[in-house]
């Protein structure tokens, strides 16, 4: 009996989850605690699933998404085995297993999922991994400084070019992202999953209590019925056409719609501002700066409509946020297949496009034909996951086969 439990107790798989991106910025994060808890739910016999983060700070907020968190800590070299590597050849510090690896080996981990675009997978020699491409707009929109400053650009193209050939598989956010990851780096289409975001699981289950919309809407001097944009300041985001617009509605109708934006300032902030009172929409503008993850249902719920003219696509987390709390979504038109029927459309470039989308919101059905639309987009986003889960699963349960068993 010993002999056969000892046997079964061998035959066990331990799958990490790797968790790298800080719990207080961007969305991300959300994606990757949603990665968390799908693989805790779908990964089968015989695996392990145990959650990693390289930041000591977030297991604290991990644990309130019931997730049991351990501190990956990288091991430092000592100098002198750092003086050694200085002589080696460079094909020799080449097949060195590196500190990353020889943790991963201590840890007895079998297969790596990096939940988000990690430089990591490069260090991995003989571990197997599954990857993960959010998107690929540094090639189709370079003219962002965020995807060329410091390098940004080539950074990415080492990163993607090198991690997608070795992957077992490299989730992504849709055939689109897949296609065009399959043509630059050479990769058969079969090697993809297409995994669509989830909305955050708390903003999912968020209930108000009495009171709560006013007072945080209070909190922030604002009255209900604006227009929202949460995202943080990167010149794609493409603040300044929503401003722009707003200017256009204020000459057409003599008001202009007030706007909340909501995001960490990655160095645009001032400028918008700027722009804003130079536009004179500033009185009608409220920057938040970076809003607690218990404040964005709320917000949500006090909008009259997500306005997302941002360039980077096609998918993006706040509509579906926007859907699962029952507000129309304006979104650019050249990403339609991701929102179908389930938002109106506009032209990024065009202020005057956008204006007049704003205006056709105003004039339009109300808002329960845009919780109907949205609640069936989600559905349809629900049915696509299902069936990524199942490649998946059926993905792990093969490279299950094929580990190798120590005698």
């Amino acid at each position: 009996m010993m002999a056969t439990e000892d046997a079964v107790a061998k035959s066990r798989l331990k799958l990490a989850v790797i968790l790298e991106k800080r719990i207080s910025v961007g969305g991300g994060f959300n994606q990757s605690i949603t990665a968390a808890l799908q693989m805790l739910r779908i990964a089968p016999e015989p695996y392990d699933v145990e959650i990693y983060t390289t930041i000591e700070s977030n297991i604290a907020t991990l644990a309130t998404y019931g997730l049991k968190v351990r501190h990956f800590v990288k091991p430092k070299r000592k100098l002198s085995k750092k003086i050694a590597q200085a002589f080696q050849s460079a094909r020799r510090r080449r097949e060195e297993m590196t500190e990353f690896e020889l943790e991963i080996k201590r840890q007895e981990i079998d297969l790596v999922y990096f939940t988000a675009p990690s430089g990591y997978a490069l260090d991995l020699q003989a571990t197997p991994y599954i990857f993960t491409i959010w998107d690929l707009c540094h090639l189709e929109h370079p003219e962002f400084p965020e995807v060329t400053e410091k390098r940004e650009f080539e950074k990415r193209e080492e990163l993607y070019s090198r991690a997608v050939v070795k992957a077992a598989t490299t989730l992504t956010d849709g055939l689109h992202t897949s296609h065009l990851a399959s043509q630059r780096y050479g990769v058969a289409s079969d090697r993809f999953i297409e995994m669509p975001f989830s909305p955050a699981p708390l903003l999912r289950e968020a209930t108000s209590a009495p009171g709560a919309l006013a007072k945080v809407l209070e909190g922030y001097g604002l009255a209900p019925g604006y227009l929202f944009y949460p995202a943080q300041f990167w010149a794609h985001k493409n603040h300044v056409r929503l401003l722009e617009a707003c200017s256009l509605l204020s000459k057409r109708n003599g008001t202009a719609p007030s706007i909340v934006f909501a995001g960490g300032d990655q160095g645009h902030a001032g400028a918008i501002r700027r722009i804003s009172e130079r536009l004179g929409v500033s009185g009608n503008t409220h920057f938040l700066g970076f809003v607690p993850s218990e404040d964005m249902s709320l917000l949500y719920q006090g909008a009259k409509a997500l306005v997302m003219p941002s360039y980077f696509g096609p998918s993006n987390l706040p509509p579906m946020e926007a859907w699962v709390l029952g507000k129309p979504v304006l979104y650019p038109q050249r990403f339609a297949d991701f929102v179908g029927d389930a938002a109106l459309l506009f032209d990024p470039d065009d202020a005057h496009s956008l204006a007049d989308c704003i205006e056709r919101l105003a004039q339009g059905p109300g808002d329960g034909h845009w919780q109907e639309l949205g609640r069936r987009r989600l559905e349809h986003f629900e049915r696509e996951r299902h069936t990524a889960e199942d490649r998946l699963r059926l993905l792990l349960t093969r490279l299950a086969s094929r580990m190798p068993v120590a005698a």
